[in-house]
């Protein structure tokens, strides 16, 4: 195969703009999601296959089929097919110069996306923008000049699946053009629907490695005018800020910029991407969402986890998907190999595969099945394994509630401030990342819990328009913001905005650089005693009723600057006061709770009723004057509020599974009997129907004070209360 130039790559890709001339370029807006009857609008609501081509059918040998292929989308009641343009190896004939499978005969994918349009199915080309393809054993020339380099010159290299080892990509090198010449013949040689793209990455394993190539070393002095900084010695915060910032926003951001702009002025189709690691330390992908029309969130290990992640993601206004099931996975402990993963040609998934599927639907996600290779090589067709009569039957309810599921949308009376900047560059000696997702989905357990209807958001995303959306903020341990961040979460209490903020929030700015105090210190009436938490077995929370309450072992001792103490810490190990642990105080015309410590992260770890019932007393003032509704309290439910102008719809999720925590599939579910919940109705309209969505029963419309009262008699894994207002 004839191996193009850097100028022909250019010219065939047609992506003649330079990235300065791009970066002028608009994003789309932030309510960039489709607007209802586009021609695009039925991406807000998908019911994607994945034809998945890092695994059997496509590798590493080649037996996929396109008739087969669709006619198991069809049989699942699917309505688009994810098709690999490309994974470890091109799937279609490119003259791009990425290698081809060399088993690939003919043209399939022309193939796959001339029968999903005769099926009427829409067709979203998958495209990797650098994920690792390179294989260590090839004997291309090419590879060593496009891979990540340690300082000392060695290539990076990573697993994926297991299959083999793979170069880390660099965006630097050649490689980009490789890429944007594949994107442009897939754009405009096949009339695909969507371009879905996974990544933009810079490594995989060793994604947070700077890379030392030549193309890197180059590129950065001519920024800088420093050489990329030695991992291997000390680098200095401001070194770390400045190549971190290099990296993200000059490479990999200003990549997939370019990119969407080109799709944009070629061949307009919507463009999303893969967006799993929302809560990941330096994941560059978050902040290139303002540079596309939506994002995929695959999976989570939890449905409250997955709620929780779906409703962050489209407090963006992006359109969102997630996967319905995931990669399948068991815990794999007796291998030396974790990357070997499992069987994914297999159906496996049982009774929690509806769960996930109920957690899409009720957070309004397009819906996308991982995947075709379940049932490529299976005897039968899907319908003959539960796991394809549970697809089929998300789907189809999906199918069927279409119209109303598009028309409702979140109404949060509270804005969860996720911390981005925190995961980021706080390095205390008692922080740790991944642990820091405790606090934010605790924050978000706790309101669930008590019935009030939440949204996370990401920290960088805040804004004075974005706040306006809320009654309360809640900024669960959000260490690091920045001065305008904290100048404008101050200016907004006091103009009557409601704070809660926990544990070490504002102890640094963005990056991570601690201050002599905090720096929300004035709207929270506080000083801290030292700028690290203590950690100490059988704290307490002491109320000035005299009750003692387990406290967060670990705690930020502060000291209280005007404002009303609500609580103590007592080390009842050592007879000691602590000193405060909870403060109130006005401001303006708001109010702002202070907590030194994670109660919400203690709260996601334990359940602890009393700690849910004390954060209802705290919060109630704020919020229960104007609460959508009130449910009792059922360990395992969760409700999620969503509504239109003419329609209430209360989601209940039973999470009630007989897991145990040793296997990761294979889970069976128990009914919820009797699950007592009152919807307000809103001032000035009346009810003129009331039913359960899923069992199509109709419930009694008697109003009291406002409120609409009902009993649902049975929640099986999903049900919704639909009240249609007159």
């Amino acid at each position: 195969m004839h191996q193009l130039n850097r100028r022909e790559l250019l010219q065939s890709a047609g992506f003649l703009l330079t990235a300065s001339q791009l970066g002028g370029a608009s994003p789309p807006d932030p309510g960039g999601a489709p607007a209802p009857g586009s021609a695009f609008a039925w991406i807000r609501s998908t019911r994607t296959l994945i034809a998945e081509a890092y695994n059997p059918p496509f590798y590493p040998s080649l037996d996929y089929e396109p008739a087969k292929a669709v006619r198991i989308a069809r049989e699942l009641n699917a309505d688009a097919l994810r098709y690999p343009a490309a994974s470890y190896y091109a799937y279609f004939p490119t003259r791009s110069g990425y290698p081809v499978h060399p088993e690939l005969k003919g043209d399939p994918m022309r193939q796959t996306v001339d029968l999903c349009h005769q099926a009427g199915l829409k067709v979203v080309a998958y495209v990797p923008l650098n994920h690792p393809f390179m294989e260590v054993t090839s004997k291309d020339s090419r590879f060593a000049g496009w891979s990540k380099k340690f300082a000392g010159g060695q290539p990076m290299t990573t697993e994926h699946y297991g299959f083999a080892q793979y170069y880390e990509g660099c965006l630097n090198s050649p490689v980009r053009d490789v890429i944007k010449a594949l994107v442009h013949e897939v754009l405009t040689d096949y009339p695909v629907d969507v371009m879905y793209f996974d990544g933009p990455y810079q490594g995989m394993q060793n994604a947070k490695s700077y890379c030392h190539c030549a193309h890197c070393e180059a590129a950065y002095r001519k920024k800088s005018g420093k050489p990329v900084p030695n991992q291997e010695e000390k680098v200095s915060r401001e070194d770390e800020i400045q190549y971190t910032n290099w990296m993200a926003n000059d490479v990999v951001i200003a990549f997939l910029r370019e990119i969407r702009e080109t799709i944009r002025q070629t061949r307009d189709v919507p463009v999303l991407f893969n967006d799993t690691s929302l809560l990941s330390k330096r994941e560059w992908r978050n902040r290139a969402i303002p540079v596309v029309d939506g994002f995929m969130f695959e999976a989570a290990e939890t449905p409250e986890e997955k709620l929780f992640n779906m409703q962050l993601g489209q407090s963006t206004g992006k359109v969102t998907w997630t996967y319905v099931g995931t990669h399948t996975q068991y815990n794999r402990e007796h291998l030396k190999n974790e990357r070997v993963r499992g069987w994914f040609s297999y159906p496996v998934e049982s009774q929690e595969l509806l769960l996930d599927g109920a957690t899409a639907v009720a957070a309004g996600v397009g819906l996308v099945y991982w995947g075709l290779s379940r049932f490529f090589y299976q005897p039968e067709g899907p319908l003959s394994y539960e796991s394809g009569r549970y697809v089929k039957e998300i789907f189809d309810f999906q199918q069927k509630n279409d119209a109303l599921l598009r028309s409702v949308r979140s109404q949060p009376q509270v804005g969860i401030l996720v911390g981005d900047q925190t995961i980021d560059w706080y390095a205390g000696k008692h922080f740790v990342a991944k642990a820091y997702e405790n606090c934010a989905h605790g924050a978000y357990q706790l309101l669930k819990a008590n019935g009030f209807e939440s949204e996370p958001f990401l920290d960088w995303q805040l804004s004075p328009e974005l706040l306006s959306r809320y009654q309360m903020l809640f900024a669960p341990n959000a260490v690091c913001l920045s001065d305008a961040q904290c100048a404008m979460l101050t200016a907004w209490v006091r103009n009557g905005g409601r704070l809660l903020a926990t544990h070490m929030t504002s102890v640094a700015d963005e990056y991570g650089r601690v201050r002599k105090n905090y720096g929300l210190a004035e709207l929270l009436g506080v000083e801290f005693v030292e700028p690290e938490p203590v950690e100490i077995p059988d704290l307490y929370l002491k109320l000035p009723s005299g009750e003692e309450i387990p406290q967060d072992p670990q705690v930020f001792r502060f000291l209280a600057d005007g404002a009303e103490v609500l609580a103590e810490t007592i080390d009842r190990g050592h007879r000691a006061s602590l000193g405060p642990a909870i403060v109130r105080r006005s401001l303006g015309k708001g109010s702002v709770i202070y907590i030194g410590s994670s109660l919400e992260a203690v709260y996601e770890e334990t359940r602890m009723k009393r700690l849910r019932s004390f954060f209802n007393d705290l919060v109630s003032p704020w919020l229960a004057p104007q609460r959508s509704y009130e449910i009792e309290y059922q360990p395992g439910v969760t409700p999620h509020f969503m509504a239109s102008g003419d329609v209430l719809l209360l989601h209940l999720l039973a999470d009630t599974g007989n897991k145990n925590k040793h296997l990761r599939s294979r889970e069976e579910f128990l009914p919820v009997a009797d699950v007592k919940v009152r919807i307000r109705v809103p001032r000035g309209r009346s009810v003129r129907s009331a039913s359960l969505l899923r069992s199509g029963q109709a419930l009694p419309r008697a109003l009291r004070e406002g409120w609409l009262n009902v009993t649902v008699p049975r929640v099986w894994i999903h049900e919704a209360v639909k009240v249609d207002l007159a």
